[in-house]
């Protein structure tokens, strides 16, 4: 029951990271990889199970929860950073704007 929900909404997401693909193209082509083997594990559960089994995890539901931990762990840093550079270039900005706009004091006569 559970299973078109969560197919219809991983094509949505799939669809969302197509298409931002020309702000950011590892991300176009990341998030519907990975929404394709989402669905491919909503409809082969199993898949993930035999998938834990080879790499030495118990359970397939802990497999998936450990590489969504990796991958949000990754996605944090890379927000930290981005926004870290961001500030970088606005003070850089604000001080070159402060530069062109130095308003001299009236010359007293």
């Amino acid at each position: 029951m559970i299973k078109l929900p969560l197919i219809a909404l991983l094509i949505g997401c799939a669809l969302y990271g197509w298409r931002q693909r020309s702000l950011s193209p590892i991300v176009g082509i990341l998030t519907p990889l990975t929404c394709a083997v989402g669905v491919a594990l909503v409809i082969k559960p199993d898949w993930s199970s035999e998938a834990a089994r080879m790499l030495g995890v118990g359970r397939g539901a802990d497999l998936i929860l450990y590489i969504w931990t990796a991958i949000s762990i990754l996605v944090l840093a890379n927000v930290h950073f981005r926004l870290r550079a961001q500030h970088a270039m606005i003070t850089i900005l604000a001080r070159e704007l402060a530069i062109l706009e130095v308003r001299r004091p009236p010359e007293v006569e």
